[in-house]
């Protein structure tokens, strides 16, 4: 997920993030957790989805394949 410079810092981000969140937490089956990557380059995001809830488990090493920084952050959330 993504939201261009120019449109950061309105809250499109966190309201996108927040609505896939919300679908994830009441489907049926449960949902118990969420994963997603960050590239370790890009601490924002990180910081981002931190304040959502994430918590980062591990480190993938090489999961990028045509971009530098190739390693990504696993962040989870879990639902209750």
């Amino acid at each position: 997920m993504g939201v261009l410079a120019p449109y950061r810092s309105r809250g499109l981000g966190s309201k996108a993030l927040e609505l896939v969140l919300a679908a994830a937490s009441s489907h049926r089956p449960k949902i118990d957790k969420i994963y997603l990557h960050v590239q370790v380059s890009n601490g924002d995001a990180k910081k981002f989805y931190e304040r959502h809830g994430f918590v980062h488990t591990s480190t993938h090493k090489d999961y990028y394949k045509k971009i530098t920084p190739a390693d990504a952050w696993v962040l989870e959330k879990t639902f209750d």
